[in-house]
């Protein structure tokens, strides 16, 4: 899981996150706990562009009386 720093805090030996830092993936049980004690935040990954949009149907319009 991807993790973002909250606060300063120590990953693994002689490894440390700070502020600032880019995101690091950490295994799950670790970064379940740091979540927890509220170390860090989940990261998200940006959900991706379709490059080819679905093209909606076109509207249906309502009976129209033109006189």
């Amino acid at each position: 899981m991807k993790v973002r720093a909250l606060r300063g805090v120590c990953v693994g030996v002689g490894r440390h996150l700070g502020v600032g830092d880019p995101p690091i993936e950490l295994d799950a049980a670790t970064s379940q706990f740091l979540v927890s004690i509220k170390a860090v935040e989940e990261v998200k990954d940006a959900p991706v562009k379709d490059e080819h949009p679905k093209e909606s149907a076109p509207e249906k319009s309502g009976k129209s009386k033109e006189k």
